[in-house]
């Protein structure tokens, strides 16, 4: 009977370093504008054969970004980065979700199979991402010690693709949807540069300070088509000023 208000007292104080925790964190709101971004698909080195092709007949060239899938809104600047220790990826409908993927260097990847089919994906000149056959339903785990960006294939279903980024001063991931909406919430007090990453491309950059409570709603970003930022083979990801 002695302990219960002890213990009510640590709960007490849990809750209150908590809601202190959020109480001086906002959320921070914005839109990427999709209509005008035409991304140039990526040039081969040769043609395809057929059993490389999504279809196995004929390749095909989405005519608009599947943003949910395939573009990474992020915060980089100084501070701490709490739930960033681990990052995640999914087989699903026979890609991965998403193919873009972000994550803060020393964190860990879990990269999970839904599909009903094996996949085998790894990262090109990155020992830590070699090849390692996923079967349905299965999962791997990669340690992210190094910052830098790198391709991801796969070698068991070529047509699939994706891209990692790991930056040093990551502080935070936005839920992106399929209009380009997107949204951080529980953003600490600072000045941040938000990043927009589109496979090897960095597409988008703005200043964002959050200066106290009071959810942030930014203008409309515009994405650019301009050559890739990172080489894709291991290059060292500059870091955010």
């Amino acid at each position: 009977m002695g302990s219960s208000p002890i213990r009510a007292l640590l709960v007490a104080s849990l809750v209150a370093l908590v809601t202190v925790g959020t109480a001086s964190a906002a959320g921070v709101n914005g839109r990427l504008v999709l209509g005008a971004y035409k991304p140039e698909p990526p040039k081969p080195k040769r043609s395809p054969f057929n059993w490389e092709l999504e279809n196995g007949f004929k390749q095909v060239i989405p005519d608009r970004v599947d943003a949910a899938r395939e573009l990474a809104v992020v915060l980089v600047g100084e501070g701490e980065a709490p739930g960033l220790d681990r990052a995640e990826a999914v087989f699903q409908g026979g890609g991965l979700l998403p193919s873009t993927i972000v994550a803060r260097t020393g964190a860990t990847l879990l990269v999970r199979n839904e599909d009903e089919v094996a996949h085998e994906v790894y990262a090109a000149k990155l020992d830590a991402f070699a090849s390692e056959a996923i079967s349905p339903r299965g999962r791997r785990t990669v340690k992210l010690d190094a910052a830098g960006d790198w391709a991801l294939a796969d070698k068991l279903i070529p047509h699939v693709k994706g891209h990692l980024h790991v930056v040093d001063n990551l502080i935070a991931i936005a839920k992106v949807d399929a209009s380009g909406r997107f949204s951080f919430a529980d953003v600490a007090p600072g000045k941040y540069t938000l990043k927009v990453f589109h496979g090897p491309k960095e597409v988008g950059s703005s200043a964002v300070e959050v200066a106290g409570t009071k959810a942030i709603t930014l203008d409309p970003m515009t994405l650019t088509t301009g050559p890739a930022e990172g080489g894709g083979e291991g290059a060292p990801a500059e870091k955010a000023k």
